[in-house]
């Protein structure tokens, strides 16, 4: 599902944002995988960021979301500020959120279209 998903994101078929602040979860979950014994090095920065900018070849645009709506959201206090960030990039820009298949958006206090997936 997913990379079909991405499939029509490459192809312009749909429009996928980021919010910077998920973005720099991926980086530096980018960094430590391609560290040393989890921990990034000079090399695993270089290549997170080359993945980070790939991201932006495949049309995916990196956008700053509203901090205060993001404060609002993570006020409620069961979802981390990265996730709040992305539910206040959804809420701005009136779209949908596409999220893992946990719970940490089971019960937002706001309401968002949001899509759920496993990777298992």
């Amino acid at each position: 599902m997913v990379e079909e998903y991405l499939t029509e994101v490459h192809d312009g078929s749909v429009d996928v944002m980021i919010a910077e602040a998920n973005t720099a979860e991926v980086f530096y979950f980018l960094a430590q995988d391609e560290g040393v014994d989890g921990k990034p090095t000079s090399d695993s920065f270089l290549t997170a960021d080359r993945d980070i900018r790939a991201l932006e070849c495949w049309n995916i645009v990196l956008k700053r979301a509203d901090w205060g709506v993001a404060v609002e959201i993570k006020a409620d206090g069961h979802i981390s500020l990265a996730d709040a960030y992305a539910v206040a990039l959804v809420v701005e820009i009136r779209g949908a959120l596409i999220a893992g298949g946990g719970d940490d958006f089971d019960s937002l206090p706001i309401d968002v279209a949001c899509f759920r997936y496993d990777l298992v």
